[in-house]
Order: structure tokens, then sequence, then C-alpha cells
């Protein structure tokens, strides 16, 4: 860069006066949105990855079934706002339409395909195109040959629903179903639809195959699918539970073939991907990256920002640069290293140099206080926006992440239908944890396949009813299992309103910390250090959730305990047993009746406790 801002009168009373009153232009760095509508765009910035994302839809129009893109590039590289580009670009062509569909995808892994369904449902029929929804510009494209593309559906309550929403009846319990929500027996009676009790894997299922039909149903029409921030399937640091989950995903979307999938990472999940992934889940996409600016590309982005205030160039003193108050060479001294320059901190460093011309300086805020304050806001809009919908999301994806911070190792994977995580604190024992969020039936069948099939010697075991989701006063059968299941040691935890609302702060924040839309003083913060804020901060709410599993987890270790002691003295009085043990007598005879498929238990003047033998506990 060779062009300087001429300082002459610009560092002087006259100039810091105009700009008091101007509105720093580069205040405003990050693009949280696909769908966001007051931005400003330089078309040239990554003119070359946005022809390849246009060669891929032309592609896709003409029937060439070319593999998806991962878009991959630092922190503030322009990544979602490039996708908001291709999307406008979309609404502004002529027919024919297309569709745009952009996905944060914040998400359990086992819950990956039901957040796709909703966001999917939830682009096409909220985000309006020239006055009408997606789906209703979908639905009246479709009109001429309804009948025979309904005929391509097998699943037949997509087929009545989608019928109703072509009809104009029903059309806000018809969107729900669409949406995946569960409706009421009399809603889905008028409707015309059947319901099935369904566990998780079921239901995950369910919403993959909806999906295809959905997309088999507008063939062929093709629509644009950017699944954004990717590395938010990720629960934790080193998480590849989260990177599989991503691989089997772009594999499913991979055989649609009127999709165009667009993945968004950053760069450093993107090696880590290529480590990771098999090579034929690799050979699903091609990598396509955004390089860092060049020096063209920095001045046409100052010089867009600064044409957003007019009055700037008012108050700019005679013979001054016209990128005044802003000297280009300061730019790349400010870059982050090692991410060069990227769009974000090209705004940060011109933000700064901004509020300086002016006599002033942007606030330089401790990590602790901005983290609080981000923690704050979005405690505040989980607060407000918390309904049954949002609790089985919130606690799927947040309790995992509350309780690695914990020190808790999680499993997801190779566990038994009724457990949705398994965790090992780092002191030992194992604590299978159950959400319960299914309908009454379904519910009904975990808890029974629980009671048949858990073994409190191999794993403690909590049961989560949240306080969204309470149990129907006529559930007799299943309070009987649940009472069942706590009488041989499970225990039932009830996070609160608050703790819930508390759990989605926490995965929001730290969400935007692993994307890399969390910007303190213009750069992500490290991953590390706001897991150490939280530790120090946990809110109440969240750390009575943690003492209830820390409570789970001695009945655990003394039934393992136990059985190693019998599996060599074979029959023991229970004051010999609670000796050895260093535990009470009263706790060994409750754990013997507990856990009754492996301890025998003889009540007398000294109850004597005895290792079952597989024909006694067949009896």
């Amino acid at each position: 860069m060779t062009e300087k801002a001429i300082t002459t009168g610009a560092s002087g009373s006259g100039a810091r006066g105009c700009l008091a009153g101007v509105s720093n232009p580069f205040a405003r760095g990050v693009v949280r949105s696909a769908w966001e509508a007051d931005v400003v765009d330089v078309e040239s910035i990554h003119g070359e990855a946005f022809a390849a994302l246009l060669d891929l839809i032309e592609e896709r129009r003409q029937g060439v079934h070319g593999r998806s893109i991962l878009l991959h590039g630092f922190a503030g590289s322009g990544k979602t706002h490039l996708l908001r580009r291709l999307r406008l670009y979309l609404e502004s062509r002529p027919d024919p339409f297309i569709p745009f569909i952009w996905v944060w995808m914040q998400t359990a892994p086992g819950m990956k395909w039901r957040h796709l369904r909703r966001e999917v449902v939830d682009n096409l029929v909220r985000q309006r195109v020239n006055g009408e929804s997606q789906l209703e510009k979908l639905l009246r494209s479709a009109a001429g040959e309804f009948e025979h593309r309904l005929e391509r559906i097998a699943d037949r309550n997509l087929q009545v629903v989608l019928e109703h929403l072509a009809r104009g009846r029903f059309l806000r319990d018809a969107r729900a179903w669409l949406l995946g929500a569960p409706l009421p027996d009399t809603v889905a009676e008028r409707l015309g639809i059947g319901q099935a009790d369904v566990d998780d894997a079921a239901a995950e299922d369910a919403a993959r195959r909806i999906l295809e039909e959905l997309a088999s149903f507008i063939r062929p029409t093709p629509f644009v699918l950017c699944l954004d921030q990717l590395e938010q399937l990720q629960t934790f640091p080193g998480d590849q539970v989260g990177l599989f989950a991503f691989g089997e995903l772009l594999a499913a979307l991979d055989r649609i073939e009127n999709a165009i999938v667009i993945g968004c990472v950053q760069t450093e999940l993107a090696r880590e991907l290529d480590r990771v992934l098999m090579q034929y889940v690799r050979d699903r996409y091609r990598p396509l990256g955004l390089p860092e600016l060049r020096a063209d590309e920095v001045r046409l982005l100052v010089r867009a920002r600064l044409a957003t205030e007019p009055r700037i160039a008012a108050c700019r003193p005679a013979g001054a640069s016209e990128f005044w108050p802003i000297d280009l060479e300061k730019l790349r001294a400010a870059a982050p290293e090692p991410l060069l320059l990227t769009p974000r901190s090209v705004l940060y460093a011109c933000a700064k140099q901004f509020e300086e011309a002016r006599g002033g300086s942007l606030p330089e805020v401790p990590l602790d206080e901005f983290l609080r304050a981000e923690y704050e806001a979005r405690l505040g809009e989980a607060r407000e926006k918390l309904s049954p919908d949002s609790s089985t999301m919130i606690l799927s994806d947040g309790l995992p992440r509350l309780l690695h911070l914990g020190g808790c190792e999680i499993r997801r994977e190779g566990l038994p239908r009724w457990l949705d995580h398994e965790l090992r604190p780092g002191h030992g024992g194992s604590i299978g944890v159950a959400l319960a969020h299914e309908t009454a039936q379904a519910l009904w069948r975990k808890l029974a396949r629980m009671h048949d099939e858990w073994r409190p010697e191999e794993r403690s075991l909590v049961i989560l009813i949240d306080a969204l989701h309470p149990l129907s006063p006529h559930a007799r059968r299943t309070r009987e299992l649940l009472e069942k299941l706590e009488q041989r040691g499970a225990r039932r935890l009830t996070p609160s309103r608050e703790a819930l609302a508390a759990l989605d702060a926490l995965r929001r924040l730290l969400g935007d910390v692993e994307s890399g839309d969390l910007t303190h003083q213009g750069k992500t913060p490290e991953l590390a250090a706001v897991e150490d804020w939280v530790r120090r901060n946990v809110p109440p709410a969240l750390g009575e959730l943690l003492d209830g599993f820390a409570r789970a987890e001695p009945a655990s270790r003394l039934a393992s305990a136990l059985a190693d002691l019998l599996a060599e003295k074979k029959v023991l009085r229970a004051a010999e047993a609670a000796a050895a043990l260093r535990a009470n007598p009263e706790e060994v005879e409750r754990c013997a009746r507990e856990n009754r498929h492996h301890f025998g238990l003889l009540m007398g003047t000294e109850p004597v406790v005895f290792e079952k033998t597989p024909a006694g506990a067949e009896a």
C-alpha cells in the first residue's frame, strides 16, 4: 500500500469537532446471518470465490451433479457475508426461482436432522422474496403438476400437509407439522394425519426422509442449502463425534440431486476434517478458501465504508487523501497474526483510527467484563424465547458443554438406545444421562427399556425431565416406572426454566467463540480463556444442575467396589463388607437391594450380602 493519509489539519480541533457528530462507519464488523438486510458489500472482494459458487449453481441447473463446496476461511474472513451476497443475487435474478436456505448449525450431533428440518422449513415459510414466502412461490410454480409431484412422496402425512398448504387450509397447524413440532391429537385428527410415538433415532430418520421428499417434490427446481458455522456440531475441542456428524450429513445431502450444498467452517477445522474424515466422505465436497485481503481490496472496503457517511468528506482537510482519516499503511501492522488481513481486522483497525481522529478512542473493556455482558445479553434473549420446543435442543447441545467444563469425559456413541450421554468424571465412575423429552407413549417405552436393561453396577443413571416437559398427572404407568428406577438408585433431575435459559445462553456464547462470531477488541477470544471464565462464573442455576450429577456418582462406585469384593469373597456379612469398603452397613444393604440382578441380601440379626450366580440371577 502506498497511499497515506495526509495528516495536515486532520488532528486539529476543527477536524475533530467536525467528526464528533458523525457515526463511526467502521463500527459494525460482524455479519451474523445471511438474511441480514443492511450490510455494506464490496462485490469485488472474494470475487473469485463468489464466481465459483455461481458456477456450482449453474452446473446443478443444467443437471450436472458437481461436488458440494466447503467454504473456509479464518474468523472474520467474510464467509457469512459471501452467503448473503449469494442470496441477494438469487433474489434479483429473473426466473427460474431458486430457493435460498441458510442454516446456523448449532445443534447436538444426535439432533442434526431434526434441526435441519426445522431450519429448512423455517427458511421456506418465513423468508419472503418479492412479497411471497419461498414456500408459497414453490407451491405456486408447482400448481400445474401438483398431483404428479405428490405421487413422488411416500410419506402420506407430508402429502396431506402439502395439499393443505397449497389449498390455503389449516395453515398454522400444517406449518407446525412441517417444522417437526408435535401436534395435539385433536389437531392431527383435524388435519387428517396420523401421529407415531417415536424415539430419538426414529425421529432423526423421519426428519431426514421428510427433507429428502420435500426436495423430491420441488424437483427439478434446484435449491441452495448453506450450512454455516459447522464447527458448532463439536461440543468441545477435539470432539470427533461432531466431525463425523458433519461427514454423515454432507454425504447424505450429496445424494439429493437438486440440492446445492455449501458448508462453512473456519480454516483450522477444514484442516482437521482432512485428517479425520474418510476419503469417500472428502470426495463429496471440494474446499474453497477465502484468502486474506489484497491491497486493492482493502482500499475498496475502506472507501465503501467511508461513503456511507457523506459528512466525512465535508470534514476532510484540503489536500488530504480520499481515505482520510484512515492511514492505510497502519492497517497491516494492526492485523492479528497469523490471521493477516481479514475484513473484520481491517474494519476494527479503521474503527480505532476513526475514533482517534476525532480525539477519542474505542473502549477497551477487560475480557471478564466483556464476557459477562455478552452472557447477560444472551441470557435475556434466552428467557424471552424459551419454549417446550426449544428445551430439548438446549439440553442435547448445552448439557454436554456444561459437563465438559465440569471435568467430565463425554461419550455419545455405542450407548443403549435409552441413553443420550455417558459421563466419566475425572475421579472415576460412570454416569448415564437420559433426557426424557419424548411423547407420552415413547417415554414410557424408553423407561421400560431402562428398567429392564440398566445395571447400576455398570453406571449410575440420571433422568432429566425438564420444567417445560412435566409428566402428565394421568401418566400413571410412567410414574410407576420412574419410582421403580429411583428405588434402584436412579436420580431424577428437573432443570428449572432459569437453568434452561442459563444453559442456552452458555451454549450460544461458547458456540459463537468456536465459530469466530464473538469479537473482543477486533479478534475472537481464545476458547480456553472463555471456558476458564465460565468455570469461575457458573450461574447458580447451572451450579445446582452440576451438583445433581455429582450426587449421582457414589452409588455406581459402591456397586462396582462391592462387585469386586464379592467376586473374591462370594459371601460376607453386610457389616464386614461395609468395613472393607469404608461405607455404612445401611448403604451396603441398599446397594444390594438396588442391584438385585447381581447381589443377594439375606436379612436377619446380621444381614448378609452375596454374589449371585448366573442361575441365581435368572431366578
